[in-house]
């Protein structure tokens, strides 16, 4: 009688873990990759001297992505040298929701960020 009544406690316990695991990522995942793509944005504006080329920033972008966890999906400088535009991507984990078709976009998070070069 009392091992039943614990095995149900425990499965409750472990479907409620799963389900707020499983719905938080995404929101983690976002959080985290907001924070990331500005700081690699900010990062890449301090390095933007009258020299430097758009490929000097992409470079430094992907340097500084890698070493957050996101992945660059562009990252520009504006014809003027003054903004630097940052598009990062980050998936966020799933055991299941992510396979689910309603769902499935909810885990791959994609934001744009601008930083003003100094």
């Amino acid at each position: 009688m009392v091992s039943s009544w614990l095995v149900k406690v425990i499965l409750g316990i472990a479907l409620v873990g799963i389900a707020v695991i499983e719905l938080g990522s995404p929101l983690v995942a976002k959080a985290q990759l907001d924070g990331a793509a500005h700081e690699v944005a900010d990062e890449a504006a301090l390095l933007v001297r009258p020299t430097t080329t758009q490929s000097d920033i992409e470079e430094r972008c992907e340097e500084l992505a890698a070493t957050r966890s996101v992945e660059i999906v562009s990252c520009t400088l504006n014809r003027d040298k003054t903004v630097v535009t940052v598009m990062a991507r980050k998936e966020a984990r799933s055991l299941i929701l992510k396979n689910v078709g309603a769902t499935e976009d909810w885990y791959d998070q994609t934001i744009t960020v601008t930083a003003d070069v100094k």
